[in-house]
């Protein structure tokens, strides 16, 4: 934060984002180099490794709902941080008001120093708590910071609430997508171009679920030519 971020952060927030994307790249590189592209066999505690409840024959993970529950938790506890406290009031303002900030008596640059630390704090956490759900390697960071990146875009740079909306509407449509298997064929058959829509191919044959990963992305591309703010974001 000291040697990069400060240097960047009077052009604001993207030119934050993308140097931190940059970093993480070359951290992915060099622990690949010193310890190797494997896997850590690093799984979910025996002690919560079982299904909360079955919907019809399906079990839904309790992993999940401790995954959710913590995630909540972590919500909760910064928004009252930076809504309800002195300290909330003194990161807010500093972020838009940092000469005012200083000549009340308060050290701007420790003060970023100190949210980026609590950040990285909260990113090694979430890191240790969906690591035994999903896959720990090199690559996770950079395979779930695209999904971060889009969370980020939506919501707004630099809004809590807006981060908080656009995660659960992402998951949402991912997830219902993913259900969904049918191709924009099968809808133009209602109006009687199956025919057509089968004989042009391509996006018109592929069923929904195999497009649910690239949703997100096209909901991102969506907002930034609406409301390029994003959802609850500043307007521009």
């Amino acid at each position: 934060e000291r040697y990069f971020l400060r240097r960047v952060h009077h052009h604001g927030h993207a030119h934050e984002l993308l140097l931190t994307f940059g970093l993480a790249f070359i951290c992915a590189e060099l622990i690949k180099l010193f310890f190797g592209n494997y896997p850590v066999n690093y799984r979910i505690p025996q002690s919560i490794d079982f299904a909360a409840f079955t919907v019809g024959s399906v079990g839904y993970p309790a992993y999940r709902l401790f995954m959710g529950g913590i995630a909540l938790a972590m919500f909760g506890l910064m928004y009252l941080l930076l809504a309800r406290t002195r300290v909330g009031i003194v990161v807010r303002s500093a972020i838009y008001k940092p000469r005012m900030v200083e000549a009340l008596g308060h050290n701007v640059p420790v003060v970023f120093m100190g949210v980026f630390g609590a950040g990285a704090g909260l990113a090694g956490l979430a890191g240790a708590v969906a690591g035994a759900f999903y896959t720990t390697n090199p690559n996770m960071a950079l395979e779930l910071g695209a999904m971060v990146f889009v969370v980020v875009v939506v919501g707004g740079l630099g809004s809590l609430e807006g981060a908080m909306l656009a995660s659960l509407l992402i998951g949402v449509v991912t997830s219902l997508a993913v259900s969904v298997d049918l191709s924009l064929a099968d809808l133009l058959g209602h109006i009687g171009a199956r025919e057509w829509a089968e004989a042009v191919g391509g996006l018109f044959t592929l069923k929904m679920s195999s497009l649910a990963a690239t949703i997100p992305f096209a909901l991102m591309l969506l907002v930034l030519l609406v409301r390029p703010g994003g959802l609850l974001g500043e307007k521009p």
